[in-house]
């Protein structure tokens, strides 16, 4: 079974920003003309390809996967489409329009290529942008029709007319000023059939592109995402602390009064029995203190404070049950709020390894860069584990609450019998005020 919690929809998002919009001139009247025509010209050519392409594309699926190479080259085809009608509108008709967030795949190489061309083509925003293009072609098809047929027969009215030839024109014999008359309003008429054209491309435009404001409601709804998402984290941390001190520390507490409450009384009358009672306590206070170090140790390490979050996973692999091949690899060190969540990730995932998995072996592997921090953690267990908000098995769902509240996306992959993938993408947007602070 495949479990896939995100913050905003993908593996993390990439959004562009908003395009000034650019003041409504004479020379974006001419340029949408231009453009309705150019886009009858590629409805004729572009358009019959990417009709074909598609049709074979999915016609052929089951064909040596001839058919999954096409439409691997359409989607491919249909982004760079995106993109141009993106750079057309904003030229042509002066409209605001913003780069749609991506899911980009957690995974690397090819396979993460070939993921994040599968993340696009099952997103809306992707679809949105190839209705969008087609209509646009159509639109262009119908007018520039239109306008090239008006125009011509102006044309040939005009001829005759300058030739001075009497033709018959509706039934009517109207002479060579009738001609010209006539293509005259033709020609008119073509303007204006190119006139509502452009204005059809432009109402397209608005309504199917992404703009400023679609961007704005993205962005709200990302970062209530994330506050619930912190949320959440918060009371799932709130929780375990409780549980550890309820179910840990506090029994033990409670049994060392209790032996100190034996020991007191048998003071005067059993010194001996007393200073057995007495040694079992204060052994019983040093383990109790190391249950708190560790405790405070979960929830937040010194070692990653002080030295990072290599030398704090290396701690952490070091004490793991199973063992575990770790791999870090970190362009600079990440903020405190990424170093953070990533150390828990992991450190949540070994814990669940060692108890629930029946692995024999782990892998963890971080890389960071300028942008984003991914990180995998992987065992050879028994899998089928599950996001749950039962109340009772809970890690995973903390887990995903701490990476969405980061606006990263948490992916988990876990087939019964072949072992669990845990694969996190955190975005390093904040480090550098982090580092400042």
């Amino acid at each position: 079974m495949t479990a896939t919690t995100a913050g905003p929809p993908a593996a993390p998002r990439v959004a562009g920003a908003p395009a000034r919009r650019a003041p409504r001139t004479s020379r974006h009247g001419l340029a949408g003309a231009a453009s309705v025509l150019v886009s009858g010209l590629l409805a004729l050519t572009w358009g019959v390809v990417s009709v074909t392409l598609l049709a074979t594309g999915i016609s052929s699926l089951l064909a040596l996967g001839i058919g999954a190479l096409l439409l691997v080259v359409w989607v491919l085809a249909m982004r760079a489409a995106a993109s141009f009608e993106r750079h057309r509108a904003r030229a042509a008709h002066g409209i605001d329009v913003v780069v749609p967030a991506r899911r980009v795949s957690t995974r690397g190489g090819f396979a993460g290529w070939l993921h994040t061309l599968w993340l696009d083509a099952t997103s809306w925003p992707f679809w949105r942008s190839v209705l969008h293009h087609h209509a646009v072609m159509l639109v262009g098809l119908v007018f520039s029709s239109l306008f090239w047929a008006a125009l011509m027969t102006a044309y040939v009215l005009g001829e005759a007319a300058a030739r001075g030839i009497d033709a018959v024109f509706l039934g009517t014999h109207p002479g060579p000023l009738g001609l010209v008359g006539a293509a005259a309003l033709l020609a008119l008429l073509a303007v204006g059939v190119l006139a509502v054209g452009t204005v059809a491309e432009r109402g397209l435009d608005r309504v199917m592109l992404p703009s400023g404001e679609d961007a704005l409601r993205e962005e709200v709804a990302e970062l209530t995402e994330q506050r619930q998402g912190a949320v959440d984290a918060a009371e799932a941390e709130r929780l375990r602390i409780e549980r550890d001190l309820h179910d840990g520390v506090q029994p033990r507490l409670v049994a060392l009064a209790m032996t100190l409450g034996m020991a007191r009384p048998k003071i005067t009358t059993d010194p001996v029995r007393a200073e057995q009672l007495v040694a079992e306590a204060h052994e019983e206070s040093k383990a109790i203190m190391t249950e708190l170090r560790q405790l405070a140790r979960g929830i937040h390490p010194a070692v990653l404070t002080d030295r990072g979050l290599d030398a704090a996973l290396s701690a952490l692999a070091a004490r793991s049950a199973i063992p575990v091949d770790l791999r870090v690899h970190l362009a600079a060190r990440p903020g405190r709020e990424a170093e953070a969540v990533a150390y828990f990730v992991v450190s949540e995932a070994l814990t669940n390894i060692a108890k629930h998995s029946g692995a024999d072996h782990a892998r963890v592997d971080v890389r960071g860069d300028a942008g984003n921090l991914a990180l995998m953690v992987e065992d050879d267990g028994v899998g089928g584990a599950d996001v749950r908000r039962d109340g009772v098995s809970t890690g995973l769902a903390g887990l995903t609450d701490r990476v969405r509240a980061t606006g990263g996306r948490l992916d988990i992959m876990s087939s019964p019998g072949h072992g669990t993938r845990l694969s996190a993408v955190i975005p390093l947007t904040d480090a550098r005020k982090d580092l400042a602070r």
